[in-house]
């Protein structure tokens, strides 16, 4: 399977969290840092899932696909995914 990583500012600040659970596509995500009005989240989505689906704020959009979903020390596994 191939997905496709992003980075990305969202102008929601107290709850970025996205607007479609992503527990059921086992696909990561976090709050990289924020800003004065924005956060910076990183996350992973199945090739062909479309980013604003779950942050329809989303903006100074990076992406790259990737073959695997790549876990370090700084994005570690999150508890929900199985």
């Amino acid at each position: 399977m191939k997905y496709i990583w992003y980075r990305f500012k969202t102008k929601s600040i107290e709850d970025y969290r996205p607007l479609i659970d992503m527990r059921d596509i086992q696909c990561p995500w976090w709050c990289s840092g924020e800003g004065t009005d924005y956060a910076i989240i990183i996350c992973y989505l199945p090739n062909g899932e479309d980013l604003l689906k779950y942050w329809d704020d989303a903006y100074d959009i990076d992406s790259k696909e990737v073959d695997e979903i790549k876990y370090t020390d700084r994005f570690k596994k999150p508890d929900w995914i199985d």
